[in-house]
């Protein structure tokens, strides 16, 4: 499973779609019915019944489903460069409208564009709906949201830039100074030959514990 939509598009989500556990047409052309959080498809049979937790569980399977067409970059070729909110404005736009015209959304287009364009996305055989009007303004609205939380996001570090994170932490932890109560032990584990009392208040790695312990086990022994 790819990585979920975030709350902010969740609730924007349920906002609009409502839930109603018997299923129904919006409109009489449609093809097939719909049920639950929007869900619609052939899997949806007329006159079916639903629980609200069964209605919850197929929100979240359609949302993933949206949530991996908008990480697709074949479908929105700038998805790395959108911050969560972004992110999950694009989800609620793809539920609304489909994979399709995700793509052609996001097609050729910069981030600003991007959102600029969503708003063209209000008519339903033609016609504005101003239903369709308030989701757009409100998935720019949330595109246009600033995320708190967004500063470093773990998830899309490599490798290497944790091992620098790691060994920044571990350097910055390590300029603390040692106890005074534990000053003298530290001084005669440096004579000893143990460590080189470098980065007193940094964390050890288990090799570097099992190498101190071997030292002081050969100090013992002199």
């Amino acid at each position: 499973m790819g990585k979920p939509i975030g709350e902010a598009g969740l609730a924007l989500i349920k906002n609009f779609e409502g839930c109603r556990l018997k299923a129904y047409k919006p409109a009489s052309t449609e093809k097939h019915w719909t049920i639950g959080w929007g869900h619609y498809g052939p899997d949806v049979k007329e006159d079916q019944v639903i629980t609200q937790e069964e209605a919850d569980a197929l929100l979240v399977t359609d949302c993933q489903r949206f949530a991996d067409a908008v990480d697709d970059p074949r479908n929105c070729p700038l998805t790395e460069q959108l911050n969560a909110n972004q992110r999950d404005a694009l989800i609620s736009f793809a539920f609304n409208c489909g994979e399709g015209n995700l793509r052609t959304l996001c097609k050729g287009r910069t981030l600003p564009e991007i959102r600029d364009a969503m708003a063209l996305y209000n008519k339903s055989g033609g016609k504005v709906l101003s239903g369709l009007t308030r989701r757009r303004a409100a998935e720019q609205k949330l595109w246009d949201t600033p995320v708190k939380e967004d500063s470093m996001d773990i998830s899309k570090l490599t490798d290497g830039e944790i091992f620098q994170l790691a060994s920044r932490i571990q350097d910055v932890m390590g300029r603390r100074p040692v106890s005074g109560a534990l000053a003298p032990e530290l001084e005669e584990a440096k004579a000893r030959g143990i460590t080189d009392g470098a980065w007193p208040g940094a964390l050890c790695t288990r090799a570097q514990a099992a190498v101190m312990t071997l030292r002081a086990v050969k100090a013992a022994k002199i």
